[in-house]
């Protein structure tokens, strides 16, 4: 083995690793607002106060500081919060795995693994807390290494404690490493279970997580500040738990898979697996973690625990995106496969160094190891390369043009929106609403049911226009009947796929996909079938029955490519001087939020359309340049608007007549 590396060497590698990261993060930033989980992240990023439910208090803190830094909208800083974390994180993950391995070269893999693997990335370029729950997972796991190193070190001791508490303030889902943590320090600490219960260090543990724990105080504190505050400290308590915990809904979800999908889920881990590393990269790992547990046992039982009970958290964990929660379990993996590429590249230089001198062995075999090492780079870095356009999102201005397209014209003078959209789209529209279009005047209808006669009625009566979605629109039918005429709004009219599409020129490309529909939103099959009609003058249909289906060729001709499958699966097809790699990035159905899309279209490296599921398209000119992008069917899908007037307008009375007859009697 060689000599281990200075610590100035260490530093050198962990900082170049994070200053690449984040160029590389930044240079495929998000610029501005998403949907979901997402935009409320960005939505809070620069208040003053957080609720319990919105919990993560460091998280807040940091984008804070953040968003004050950088200025204007905080979509943009707390998307840019999440690079630098991201950065960071990455040059931890190398700084602990050249502590692990012992060589710069085998870290700087590591490190270079973890920078270019999909999810983290997908993460690492939005609003979103994962960067930094894994930049301080990773310093929890380094603190402790370091810490066993000299087992007897009281300090470095609290020092784990204290990185490990902060920790809580982003994620609850630190207490993953727990079992792994206590077990190492039981085994590696003078006097074993004894020693680890001597009252000096169950007081620094209680002390250090007792301060932790005050991070959640800026939280606690939005209660007592509210209009209604808790009665008593009991209640606040228990409230405050509720809402931190989301005891509500987190009940349901841990271990909430049914028994009959746990099998199936085997492809969907293995899917996952491949999507960051690689087989080569799972390969590696495997050898890593052996060769580990035979020469530092205690520090392979570590990462083993660690990686287990993260994997079987995110395994039986009943949500939509347990691709994200996966990522502690991958980094486990990541380090092992840096202790892999050392372990082959040690052997390789052993093997080789055998057909020279005897006296010029050793110097052969580290030579040769060395340069073997040097090598194993370039398979980190053709990952980096080779994902790079998948997950650029630098371009990606999709949900503030749909949004666009609803509310974009409403002038908060003449119209009133009443808008209630799917959830994702409902987290965005507050978005839009509070920092894009302040002045707009919009409500949620959902939340105002009884009053709504009353606030349309008064806003027709000064008047103004009231507009609503179709998910408005059928609350109002739903409770109200015939009380109001609602008729569609053609400014703009939400126009077929197939007329927005054209028009369409025969020297066009076109790649149009469709991925299982969510069950919640409506799959226009006719739609569909149109669009495809004119792009390929009849030529062709789209099955509707597969879960991952595209068709690629030139408007006009029959198609070139048109695949069906059960499975993500990715494949390329050439036409003219254009080659678009079409590539399936999800585990369908179980995946039903993927900030980063649900698949992509490259062409010649630039990515051009993101896959949704529902219908996805996208027209090209003969080089390759986006004519137009589109959606049906989906999330994406355009947003329709109704006109909602009173059945008293509907008779020829005013607006202002129709109000006095819905006034409440005095």
């Amino acid at each position: 083995m060689s000599p281990r590396p200075s610590r100035s060497g260490t530093a050198a590698a962990a900082i170049a690793i994070a200053l690449l990261a984040l160029l590389t993060y930044r240079s495929t930033l998000l610029p501005g607002l998403d949907f979901g989980d997402t935009a409320a992240f960005q939505d809070a990023g620069g208040q003053i106060e957080i609720t319990p439910r919105q919990a993560y208090p460091l998280y807040f803190a940091l984008g804070n500081l953040v968003v004050w830094t950088v200025g204007g909208e905080p979509a943009f800083a707390m998307n840019l919060a999440s690079a630098l974390w991201g950065a960071l994180a990455c040059g931890v993950v190398t700084w602990l795995a050249i502590a692990l391995t012992g060589s710069v070269l085998a870290g700087g893999f590591t490190g270079l693994l973890w920078l270019g693997s999909y999810t983290f990335w997908s993460q690492a370029i939005i609003a979103e807390v994962y960067t930094l729950h894994i930049l301080l997972l990773a310093g929890s796991v380094l603190a402790l290494l370091w810490w066993g190193r000299r087992p007897d070190s009281l300090g470095r001791l609290a020092i784990f404690f204290a990185v490990y508490a902060l920790g809580f303030g982003n994620h609850l889902m630190m207490v993953l490493l727990f079992p792994a943590a206590v077990i190492f320090l039981a085994l590696t600490i003078p006097g074993g279970v004894r020693g680890l219960l001597r009252p000096t260090v169950i007081g620094l543990a209680v002390a250090l997580a007792s301060a932790g724990a005050l991070q959640y105080a800026w939280n606690l504190n939005a209660m007592w500040a509210g209009e209604v505050p808790p009665s008593s400290v009991g209640e606040a308590l228990r409230t405050f738990w509720f809402d931190v915990t989301k005891t509500d809904w987190r009940s349901t979800m841990i271990f909430g898979v049914h028994e009959s999908a746990l099998r199936p889920r085997l492809g969907l881990y293995w899917f996952e697996l491949h999507q960051q590393f690689g087989t080569p990269g799972v390969v590696v790992a495997v050898i890593g973690f052996f060769a580990l547990a035979v020469r530092r046992w205690r520090e392979a039982l570590l990462l083993l625990l660690a990686y287990v009970v993260s994997v079987v958290f995110a395994y039986t964990y009943n949500v939509g995106d347990a691709h994200v929660f996966f990522l502690p379990s991958h980094l486990f993996i990541a380090l092992a496969a840096g202790y892999g590429v050392l372990v082959i590249a040690h052997f390789l230089g052993a093997v080789v160094s055998r057909f020279v001198t005897t006296r010029a062995q050793h110097l052969a075999a580290h030579a040769i190891g060395t340069a073997a090492l040097a090598l194993a780079l370039i398979y980190p870095a053709w990952r980096i390369y080779d994902t790079w356009p998948a997950v650029d999102r630098s371009g990606d201005t999709r949900p503030r043009a749909l949004l666009d397209g609803l509310a974009g014209d409403l002038s908060p003078e003449r119209t009133l929106l009443i808008a209630d959209v799917n959830w994702q789209l409902q987290n965005g529209l507050d978005y839009y609403a509070r920092h894009i279009r302040p002045e707009l005047a919009y409500v949620h209808g959902g939340d105002r049911v009884m009053t709504l006669p009353w606030l349309i009625a008064g806003n027709r009566a000064i008047g103004r226009d009231v507009l609503v979605t179709d998910v408005t629109a059928g609350i109002l039918r739903a409770a109200y009947g015939p009380l109001f005429g609602i008729e569609p709004d053609d400014r703009p009219a939400v126009r077929r796929l197939a007329e927005r599409l054209a028009p369409l020129d025969h020297s066009m490309t076109y790649a149009i996909a469709l991925l299982r529909p969510y069950p919640d939103l409506p799959f226009d099959a006719a739609e569909l079938d149109a669009a495809v009609a004119g792009l390929t003058g009849g030529t062709a249909t789209l099955p509707h029955d597969g879960v991952y289906t595209i068709m690629v060729g030139r408007v006009g001709a029959r198609p070139l490519l048109l695949r069906s499958e059960r499975r993500p699966f990715r494949t390329a097809v050439s036409i003219g001087d254009v080659t678009l790699d079409v590539r399936m990035e999800s585990w369908l159905p179980p995946d039903t939020m993927r900030r980063a899309g649900f698949g992509h279209v490259i062409a010649n490296r630039t990515h051009v359309l993101t896959l949704e599921r529902g219908v996805s398209v996208v027209t090209l000119t003969p080089a390759g340049h986006v004519v137009q992008a589109t959606y049906a069917s989906g999330l994406f899908a355009p947003l329709r608007r109704h006109i909602v007037r009173s059945a008293a307008e509907a008779r020829g009375l005013s607006p202002i007549q129709s109000h006095e007859g819905l006034s409440p009697k005095q």
